[in-house]
């Protein structure tokens, strides 16, 4: 069964950054005539707290509340930037999980939602913000193929990357963008890694701090209990000093040693034509030199 009918009401939230200026009428309208789908705002998408679109506790509930609201059937920060987590304290994870539905969104919004499915087992989808992706009433096509699917077709394979260690593996993807994953490091909001199959990618960083985010992920509780690993693009990090090393080197030490299947260069992260991906959702990964995928 598909996530969505066309005719279903979705919610446009703000757990980050607000609008900022920005118009919203693009995205308002892709979702109403090519998607043929309704589009409820939160009330906070215009308010601004210093980077943010409102306080923590107006963002909290703003949030829970497009939960409670059973018309909604999915829900899609509108852009990433920064703050979601620090309004984890203020949402209501009882109410989340007993009207759970899926929320979608990128970069910043990975810390809110992979709290979400470690607090309230509510699934989420990593890799499209709405009024950062659409231009023009116009969508990225191999993004727009990414979100059509998801959103309306009953089965999903994504076929990508280049296989760095072989093997299959099952369980729930967690993760998405590396540092907002680490926000959550040694909180009450973070997922238990154990059986979990581990997404990463990050943008504009230092390489020699993404070592440093790489040492600090395999420090983590059950880093050695993960089924799998997926590496998205980590685009635009720069290296400082020619002893930092390159992107490639900072995984090549990451995953030395593990036992376990590993994917690299998976179509995801923040790139235009990125996939979606599941958080919070059993799949099976395969990684293998003939193709690597995952399917749900």
């Amino acid at each position: 069964m598909s996530l969505l009918q066309p005719g279903d009401t979705v919610g446009f939230v703000a757990t980050s950054s607000g609008l900022e200026g920005r118009d919203i009428a693009p995205a308002v309208n892709y979702f109403e005539q090519k998607l043929h789908l309704k589009v409820k705002l939160a009330p906070n998408l215009s308010y601004a707290y210093r980077y943010m679109a409102g306080t923590d506790v107006e963002r909290g509930k703003c949030l829970t509340e497009m939960y409670r609201n059973p018309e909604v059937k999915a829900l899609f920060a509108i852009r990433g930037a920064g703050g979601s987590s620090r309004m984890l304290n203020f949402l209501d994870y009882d109410i989340i999980a007993r009207h759970s539905k899926p929320l979608f969104g990128l970069s910043d919004v990975t810390a809110v939602q992979n709290a979400l499915v470690a607090r309230a087992s509510t699934p989420a989808y990593t890799g499209f913000l709405p009024v950062y992706d659409i231009k023009n009433d116009s969508l990225n096509s191999e993004l727009e193929t990414s979100l059509k699917n998801i959103l309306f077709a009953p089965v999903h394979c994504l076929k990508s990357g280049t296989s760095l260690y072989p093997g299959k593996a099952e369980g729930q993807i967690i993760g998405g963008c590396l540092t907002s994953f680490l926000y959550l490091a040694g909180t009450n909001y973070m997922p238990d890694l154990a059986g979990k199959i581990l997404l990463i990618e990050d943008t504009d960083e230092k390489t020699y701090k993404l070592d440093l985010m790489f040492s600090q992920l395999k420090q983590l509780k059950n880093f050695d209990k993960l089924h799998g690993i997926i590496i998205g693009a980590f685009s635009d990090c720069i290296v400082i000093d020619s002893f930092d090393g390159d992107v490639d080197t900072c995984i090549k030490d990451f995953i030395e040693g593990l036992n376990i299947p590993v994917i690299s260069g998976f179509n995801y992260g923040h790139i235009p034509d990125r996939s979606i991906v599941p958080l919070g959702i059993p799949v099976k990964m395969t990684s293998a030199a003939a193709g690597c995928s995952i399917s749900w």
